[in-house]
């Protein structure tokens, strides 16, 4: 490795670091405050065995309990593990696409994955997803291996990864499954159809040995309420052939918009193309880029036909840093050949189209503020300045009206700055001023919000002038017609 690309490779590295460093503090989301004030700050063996929402990511709540433990309650605190999974993803992308294409290209991934903003966006939002792209690239590295020489320690790492995995969220089985089936044809196309029958008694066991502890892990869940909340829930529960093919168009729209999130549509583009072009271009080594992706979409796409369900886009992060890794590739064939016209240095030129692709991802992403912006997991961007002002206008018999996904984000900032939850606030209401928290860029109107809270008398209630408006939340202030 040349000075320049060492040199190239550390300020990718820093500069992952300083856009994570920049959204680590972003106000808190639905889902991750769930994944806090229900599960977390809840006894362990509680927080372990609640699975009566597939929100609770057991692994990553089992890692958050033991920080804030520590650490307290802080956003910093509270982010730590999926911060420490978004980064190591960027060196895992380098190392993942050496192994297919030279430096050159497993730069320009680098870059890519440094300042993707939905990789960017998880590596600062307290879920499991971050866990699992970072899974499923170690996944990818140490079935590379074994398709070479299936030793058992390479068969009880991939189990304990896929257990992890599993144990973060069972939508580990598309990532997983894609790995494993990986090495299957792997190793078939390298040492033929004896190769794979050689292979497969110890996919069987591993398979086997990731079953049994990823039961072991759920068996608090299982002890607790059976096997339903795993099975049965209202998230998983398949739709009809008919329903299911209704879905997909939105699906396939929501997977665009939540994997590109902030990327310009032509520059997206591009990317792909870069990514088709890595893939397919009839050079040493296009057979095994091949059967990779094709292995990895073919059995996503199995998989989701077969389980009649599209999950939400954010399941499917997984793929980001794979096709980091082609568009790379792509972009390093691209930039050898104009290297090669213009008599430059690959290596060179290789690092410096990298930098710019970092910096322009990054410098795009920050000046639309896409990472903020995106509604992914439910927010209330204003939740911080909207508790402080309600905590310094409630007074005993108050109450706040808020709606779901915003109520469990202002909940934390009304616990962090008071000290109080909303159900400690409204068990104490009574003939008080009711204050209505509504959030437009979730469509919520005041009628819908109102309508929560049914045993409001609201048409007694006089409404108080003017409305509070902030960046994004309104507060509407109620109270008794008789009040002063």
């Amino acid at each position: 490795m040349t000075s320049v690309e060492r040199s190239t490779g550390a300020l990718l590295l820093v500069g992952a670091l300083l856009i994570r460093l920049l959204y680590i503090g972003q106000p808190i989301r639905h889902d991750e405050a769930v994944t806090f004030l229900d599960y977390a700050s809840q006894p362990l063996g509680l927080a372990l065995s609640d699975y009566s929402l597939p929100n609770n990511h057991l692994f990553h709540t089992l890692l958050l309990k033991a920080t804030t433990s520590v650490l307290g309650g802080s956003l910093p605190a509270i982010r730590l593990w999926a911060f420490a999974a978004g980064m190591l993803t960027v060196p895992a992308v380098y190392l993942l696409t050496r192994r297919f294409a030279d430096r050159g290209a497993a730069l320009l991934a680098t870059a890519l994955a440094a300042a993707w903003p939905e990789l960017v966006h998880y590596s600062t939002n307290a879920r499991g997803y971050a866990l699992i792209a970072l899974g499923f690239l170690a996944l990818l590295a140490l079935g590379d291996e074994m398709a070479e020489r299936d030793t058992s320690v390479l068969a009880i790492a991939i189990a304990v990864v896929l257990a992890l995995g599993m144990y973060t969220a069972p939508v580990m089985l598309y990532p997983g499954g894609a790995a494993l089936l990986w090495t299957v044809v792997e190793r078939g196309r390298r040492a033929g159809v004896a190769g794979v029958r050689g292979l497969l008694p110890r996919v069987a066991v591993t398979v086997a040995l990731a079953g049994m502890l990823t039961a072991i892990a759920y068996s608090p869940v299982v002890v607790r309420s059976g096997l339903a909340p795993l099975l049965s829930n209202r998230y998983v529960v398949a739709l009809s052939f008919r329903e299911f093919l209704r879905t997909m168009p939105a699906f396939a729209g929501d997977l665009a918009q939540s994997l590109g999130l902030g990327i310009p549509l032509p520059v997206l583009g591009l990317l792909v193309a870069a990514g088709a072009f890595g893939a397919f271009h009839p050079r040493e080594g296009r057979d095994r880029r091949l059967a990779l992706v094709l292995t990895v979409l073919g059995w996503c796409g199995l998989l989701l036909a077969a389980t009649r369900r599209a999950p939400p886009a954010r399941v499917f992060l997984f793929l980001v840093p794979l096709g980091c890794a082609y568009a790379g590739m792509g972009c390093a064939l691209v930039v050898r050949r104009l290297a090669l016209v213009r008599l430059a240095d690959v290596r060179t030129a290789c690092a410096i189209v990298a930098l710019c692709l970092a910096g322009f991802l990054a410098t795009s992403s920050i000046r639309s503020r896409a990472v903020l912006r995106t509604l992914e997991t439910g927010t209330l961007a204003d939740a911080p300045v909207t508790a402080s002002y309600l905590l310094a206008r409630l007074r005993p018999g108050d109450r706040i009206v808020v709606r779901n996904p915003c109520n469990i984000v202002l909940d934390y900032y009304l616990l962090r700055g008071g000290g109080r939850r909303l159900r400690e606030i409204d068990s104490r209401a009574s003939t008080g001023h009711v204050f209505v928290v509504v959030e437009p860029r979730h469509l919520q109107t005041l009628e819908m919000v109102q309508a929560i809270e049914p045993r409001v008398p609201w048409s007694a209630l006089t409404l108080q002038a003017p409305v509070d408006t902030f960046t994004s939340a309104r507060v509407y202030t109620y109270r008794a017609a008789s009040t002063e």
